[in-house]
Parts: C-alpha cells; sequence; structure tokens
C-alpha cells in the first residue's frame, strides 16, 4: 500500500496539482494584504488561505507516511513545513511563510521541464532558481512591510506601492522610504542584501552555464537513492548504452520506471536522446563490482540489472569479460529475485553465468554474424529486425501467461484464436518442466497447451484480454 501511495503522490499530475494550489495559496496571501479587514470578502479569502494549509499539511503528512526514511523527509520538506505552522492574527507577519511553498514550485516545475531540456540552454535550473528567489525577496519584502507599516508609515498603506518599493529597494541596493518600526528595517535590510546575492548568482550562473555549454556534457542526477525500489539499475557503460535507454524510455511497460546508472566516469554522459527518461535517471560513480557501489545503487530493491561490457579504462576483452561476470555473481547473490541480463564478448564464459542463475546472455558478436548470414541469404530480413527488436514504432514481441480457458487446446486452435481477435502471431511457447525452462519456437499445429506455459507472440501493442502480460522479474 505504501508503495503505491508513493507512486501516486509522485505522478507528474499530483506535482502540477500541488504547484496550482502554490500558487492559489500566494495569491490568497496577497488578497489579504489588499483587502481591508473586518470585511465579509477578507474572512472569505483568509479562510480559503487556511482550508489550502489544510490540505498542504494532508500532502506532508502522505509524504512522510510513503517515505521509508524519515531523516530524509525532514531534510527534503523542511521548508514546507514552516510554510504550514499555524500562525494567528496577532503573529500575521509570520504568514510570509507560505511564501517559502514558491521553492517547491520552482523544483516542481524544473523537474517536470526535464522532457523539454533539449530546447533548453545550460543553466536552467539555477536561472529558474534565480527567478524564484527574487520572486519570494520581493513579495517577502512587500507583504512584511505592508503588514508591519501599515499604521505608521503612509508610504506602505497600499500592497501596490509596497511591491514597488521592494522592488527598487531590491535592485538599487537602497531604501527610497525608510521604514519607521524595527520590523520594517529589518525587512528593508533583508531586500537590499538579497539583492546584493541576486547579481552574485546571476554572474555566476552565467558564468557557469558558459563553461558547461563548452564541455557538451549533461549533468545527470547523483542523489541519495534510499527510496528507490523496483527500478533499473545499469552496470558499466558503452556505445550501446545509449540505445539501451532508448529502448527504456520507449518501452511502455519500463519508461516509468527509474534508472541507476552505475559507472566509472568522471563526467556523466551525454544522454540528450533520452529526454522523458532524465527525470527518473540517476548516476552512481564507481566500480560496479564493488558491493558498496552496488549496494549505493540500491542492487536489494532493484527489478532488474542490465550489464554491459563496460568500455570505461583501457582494458582487454577478456578483463571486460571477468568483470562483467564478477559483477553479475555479486548481483545474483545480494538479490536472489532480481532479472539480470548480461553482456558478454566471449561465449565460452557463459558457463559462469549460467551456474549463477543470470537469466539472460547476450554475445552480440555472435548474433552480428548470424543476422549478416540470414540477410545474406534472405533478403529483407534486416526491416523485419528493426521493427522487432525495438519499442519505438511497429511490431514488438510479447509474453503473456496461458489463459485459464485455453488450457488443453492445440497451438493450431490458439494461432488462429489470437490472429482474429487480437491481430497477433503466435511465434513459441516456453514450459517450465522439473525447473528446466524449454522454448518450443514454431511448435506443431497439434501440440497441446498445458497449465503453466507462457505464448510468445508479435503484436503492435499487449492486448486487452490476452491475459496476463509477463515481465520477467522478481516484482
Amino acid at each position: 500500500m505504501l508503495r503505491r501511495l508513493e507512486k501516486m503522490i509522485n505522478q507528474p499530475a499530483t506535482d502540477m496539482v500541488v504547484v496550482v494550489l502554490i500558487l492559489i495559496s500566494v495569491g490568497l496571501l496577497v488578497l489579504e494584504c489588499i483587502l481591508p479587514e473586518h470585511t465579509r470578502t477578507f474572512e472569505i479569502v483568509e479562510n480559503a488561505g487556511h482550508v489550502l494549509t489544510g490540505v498542504f499539511i494532508l500532502e506532508l503528512l502522505l509524504r512522510f507516511a510513503a517515505m521509508s526514511h524519515k531523516r530524509r523527509f525532514f531534510r527534503m520538506y523542511w521548508l514546507d513545513i514552516l510554510a504550514v505552522l499555524p500562525v494567528t492574527r496577532t503573529l500575521r507577519i509570520l504568514r510570509v511563510l507560505r511564501l517559502l511553498r514558491l521553492f517547491r514550485v520552482g523544483v516542481l516545475v524544473n523537474r517536470r521541464l526535464s522532457i523539454l531540456r533539449a530546447a533548453f540552454h545550460q543553466g536552467k535550473s539555477e536561472m529558474l532558481t534565480v527567478v524564484v528567489v527574487v520572486l519570494i525577496i520581493v513579495l517577502t519584502g512587500a507583504i512584511g512591510i505592508n503588514l508591519v507599516e501599515r499604521g505608521e508609515n503612509n508610504s506602505f498603506q497600499t500592497i501596490e506601492g509596497s511591491t514597488w518599493w521592494s522592488l527598487y529597494a531590491l535592485v538599487a541596493g537602497e531604501m527610497v522610504d525608510t521604514p519607521k518600526t524595527f520590523l520594517g528595517r529589518m525587512l528593508a535590510l533583508f531586500v537590499m542584501l538579497g539583492g546584493l546575492g541576486f547579481f552574485a548568482m546571476f554572474t555566476g550562473i552565467i558564468s557557469a552555464a558558459m563553461v558547461n555549454r563548452l564541455s557538451r556534457r549533461m549533468e545527470v542526477r547523483d542523489v541519495e537513492l534510499d527510496d528507490l525500489s523496483g527500478h533499473i539499475v545499469i552496470c558499466g557503460w558503452s556505445r550501446v548504452g545509449i540505445r539501451v535507454l532508448e529502448e527504456i524510455e520507449a518501452d511502455k511497460q519500463l519508461y516509468n520506471r527509474s534508472v541507476v546508472l552505475v559507472a566509472e566516469l568522471d563526467i556523466p554522459p551525454y544522454l540528450d536522446a533520452v529526454p522523458k527518461l532524465q527525470d527518473q535517471l540517476y548516476f552512481v560513480k564507481g566500480d560496479h563490482t564493488r558491493i558498496d557501489v552496488l549496494e549505493k545503487a540500491g542492487i536489494e530493491r532493484a527489478h532488474s540489472a542490465i550489464l554491459l561490457a563496460d568500455e570505461t579504462g583501457t582494458r582487454s576483452n577478456q578483463d571486460r569479460d571477468a568483470r562483467t561476470v564478477l559483477a553479475a555473481l555479486t548481483i545474483e547473490k545480494l538479490n536472489h529475485g532480481i532479472f539480470t541480463c548480461v553482456e558478454l564478448l566471449n561465449k565460452d564464459n557463459r558457463s559462469h553465468l549460467e551456474m549463477a542463475g543470470v537469466e539472460e546472455i547476450i554475445v552480440p558478436g555472435d548474433y552480428a554474424g548470424r543476422i549478416i548470414a540470414a540477410s545474406s541469404r534472405t533478403r529483407g530480413l534486416v526491416p523485419i529486425f528493426d521493427e522487432l527488436l525495438t519499442s519505438r514504432y511497429g511490431n514488438q514481441i510479447y509474453k503473456a501467461e496461458l489463459r485459464h480457458d485455453w488450457n488443453g487446446k492445440k497451438v493450431g486452435w490458439v494461432h488462429q484464436k489470437i490472429k482474429e481477435e487480437f491481430n497477433a502471431t503466435l511465434l513459441s511457447i516456453e514450459r517450465v518442466t522439473d525447473s528446466k525452462r524449454e522454448v518450443f519456437v514454431n511448435p506443431p499445429s497439434e501440440k497441446l497447451l498445458m497449465t503453466g506455459d507462457k505464448i510468445i507472440f508479435i503484436a503492435e501493442s499487449f492486448p486487452d484480454g490476452m491475459g496476463e502480460e509477463t515481465i520477467e522479474a522478481a516484482d
């Protein structure tokens, strides 16, 4: 239930609802300063603000319940906790704490704009942070000075005049009108110091963005991974790594899973080719054969592991395979239920992985040679392979549990049934007997299907009514 709750509150739609509610809350705060007190409209606006505060408290409680590491919750949401503290009318100046939620807006908007990452220049995250900080400083100064100086200074009677004062003080670094109260002077000092910080941040961001732009490298997030579960761990990096990420992004069953890349790279790889995946892409720098590095990547809670023939460093092919085998053995030891897919350069090393229980072992050189030979014999095979082996377009290969009402039916009957009803083509049957897995490719029409069999077929998408799709992992 907690996993479902965590998945629900981290949905893009949930984040956008939170952004809208925060903006409404800030708008209500501004209206409270504009409207005269002790009026019906003021009471409605104030009560609406209290209702939204209750909604934010409920949201934080749900996030607290769903997060397995409670200390991390307080590290991540301490500003939001301050923003929902109960405030009485006698301490109305503390209502400016609601503006702290604008930091949350900046974080959420920046996260969801990652889909358009290729269309933005380097440094967009930092620029968005500066905009949010300036907005908070200006609004805090305007609303605060209006609340504390309204009865003491005619220059701050309206929220409009207070806003212009705050903006001028930020840009000029000096007070246009001197506040008369102690709190007012402290707010003026806060706004002027904020202006100095703004120009320093702006200059630093522009300089850093120019350097990053020249290096043409994108930073993949390196954050705490304690709360990840059901994710995909990619160990090592090679030229095929970007293709693996592209297929994960295009696959309807995998695109919503987080991906952790573990590699000995000083700078994360340039991954603008997978903009939709970058929001849930994490980077762990280190040797993927070490236990502590794999534990940092959350291998015990991972859905699957993909081990690439690591091209980082100057190692021979034999050394690369040896590291791959060592990493695979370690992963299977740390997580017995994980689904592991391994790229090997030498097929003679298969036996070590098979003994460890690795599910899929791929030797690219062997497959490339077979495809070349088959294509030279039968023209037109390459477009078929191109379509079947990608999730980006056309037909793909799917596996499904055998429906109960198909038990005991002949292969020919099932083949005709799925073709007529689902426009799918049966390829093979998978059967497990005495812990031994057998695959019957193009089985005879008279062969009978048994309980526990799985059918493998070609279709444009997984058809409704076919049964339960099989994703090979201990989820």
